[in-house]
């Protein structure tokens, strides 16, 4: 049971959630979709994130490349997706963020805890396509004949 983060049901398919300071974000929207049976939905969020990871895939080496940023961020822009990966909820995050100089950072989300708050609208689907592995690529991808 998720203790510090918020929510609230805005229709029969859409969520608010308000996670509090230190709360992962990752962890936290995995966790909300198993306690909801929720297998596909889309999110996108604003608020702040402390020391965030983000990553670069690169199609040539099939591989990321890691980059910690130190210090609080406003998320001002944070998008993304939940799927099932091996019949468990997988969310796949991406945001733009700023530092307090207002330069501005992007990638994908590999970690990160709420700082001051962060507000997500998450928006659940009556689908359960799973995803699965791409050799050609080397990613998760949607698995459309899964369900």
């Amino acid at each position: 049971m998720l203790k510090a983060m918020k929510s609230a049901r805005l229709s029969d398919t859409t969520y608010a959630l308000r996670l509090e300071r230190g709360d992962d974000i990752h962890t936290v929207v995995q966790e909300f979709c198993a306690e909801h049976t929720i297998a596909n939905a889309s999110l996108t969020g604003i608020g702040s994130i402390e020391n965030p990871k983000l990553a670069y895939y690169s199609i040539e080496t099939k591989q990321f490349t890691e980059r910690p940023l130190d210090g609080i961020f406003e998320v001002t822009s944070l998008l993304g997706n939940v799927g099932l990966l091996e019949g468990k909820p997988l969310n796949h995050v991406h945001v733009t963020l700023s530092d307090s100089l207002m330069q501005v950072y992007g990638g994908h989300l590999v970690s990160g805890a709420c700082s001051a708050t962060l507000e997500i609208f998450l928006h659940q689907y009556a689908t359960s396509f799973g995803k699965q592995f791409d050799d050609a690529i080397g990613l998760n991808v949607w698995d459309f004949g899964s369900h």
